[in-house]
């Protein structure tokens, strides 16, 4: 791997050779973080805008990689390439007005259709029954399933989404006091109840995407649905959390 051959390279980052190299050595990392990003994408990128993007935020990793810091090369690199990729969304992901009113629209008429039709509703019959325009229902969920990827415990236990939901507050790190652990115990013991009272469905996707680290791929794959109903079912799973923790609270 590229962190072995550091020492010898790192002062050679001039070397078109070196960076054709590590990029060719890299790609299937890209892909993957592409991958679990993609659940996040508004219809107006594809996978392959994340993967050139990645392979923007690789380049810069090896730019600025200092081997002597001790610090693998790849567990870098991930958190550059991942960056670029969020960035990259961020430009074209606008945080709708009205979001979260939008998103029980879209889970009542998912719902209504599912009772009247007795199977799950594709994508456009939830769009005609609101009205609304099949890239508008995909914009919605794509800007909250970026909200959960950046940080799904901060979307789930912050305030009842609202204000506390804008794109900006996602992206900060938050502080660390002296009782966060306890904190963070609490709140896995309340998620941990909270996915029990998930349909099967709905828990097994976020299984696969949160614990098993499936892209959305290979998730619509597994579950033989669309990739377009992976994102449609994580947004509603997500939702359905954070309404049962809301209530709890």
């Amino acid at each position: 791997m590229f962190e072995q051959r550091a020492g010898a390279s790192y002062f050679n980052r001039d070397d078109p050779g070196n960076k054709e190299a590590l990029v060719m050595e890299h790609l299937p990392l890209i892909r993957r973080i592409a991958g679990k990003l993609s659940i996040a994408l508004p219809a107006v990128l594809d996978q392959g805008d994340l993967v050139g993007s990645g392979i923007i935020g690789l380049l810069e990793a090896y730019t600025r990689y200092d081997p002597s810091q001790q610090v693998p090369f790849v567990a870098y690199a991930s958190v550059r390439i991942r960056g670029a990729m969020i960035d990259e969304i961020r430009k074209v992901s606008l945080a709708p007005r009205q979001l979260f009113p939008r998103l029980r629209r879209i889970q009542e008429a998912a719902d209504s259709l599912k009772q009247s039709l007795e199977r799950e509703p594709e994508p456009s019959e939830i769009a005609a029954l609101l009205g609304w325009s099949r890239d508008e229902l995909t914009r919605i969920w794509s800007y909250y399933n970026l909200l959960s990827v950046l940080s799904l415990e901060k979307l789930l236990f912050d305030e009842a989404g609202g204000e506390g939901a804008a794109l900006k507050n996602f992206l900060a790190a938050p502080g660390e006091g002296p009782e966060a652990a306890l904190v963070k115990k609490e709140r896995e013991r309340s998620l941990e109840a909270a996915l029990e009272q998930l349909p099967e469905r709905e828990r097994m996707l976020l299984s696969l995407y949160y614990y098993e680290e499936l892209t959305q791929k290979e998730i619509a794959g597994l579950m033989k649905i669309s990739i377009a109903r992976v994102s449609q079912i994580h947004a509603r799973a997500v939702r359905r959390l954070q309404e049962i923790l809301a209530e709890k609270d």
